[in-house]
């Protein structure tokens, strides 16, 4: 019996260091998860900022082609005016 306490007693220790093991292995697991979530929110905040760069750029852009337009539509209208007056003499 002796021998068996002595077993019993082992056992004990080990799933005792199990479950330091494992609260540990928690305790890790918690700082990686915690870790990557900043890491994840880090690079949305990255990925944020650039979708906001491109679409500024993209409003300036598109405001410039109007602008564009409405010149040539300018453009267009007076050359034809002029095209018109030239006929008429």
């Amino acid at each position: 019996m002796a021998g068996q306490d002595e077993t019993k007693h082992n056992e004990d220790e080990v799933v005792s260091e199990n479950d330091i093991d494992i609260s540990d292995q928690e305790q890790v697991s918690e700082e990686n998860m915690t870790e990557e979530y900043y890491l994840l929110d880090t690079k949305l905040d990255e990925l944020n900022t650039a979708l906001d760069f491109l679409e500024r750029r993209t409003d300036d852009i598109q405001e410039k082609l109007k602008e564009l337009l409405q010149s040539n539509i300018s453009i267009r209208e007076e050359l034809k005016n002029e095209n018109l007056k030239a006929i008429e003499k």
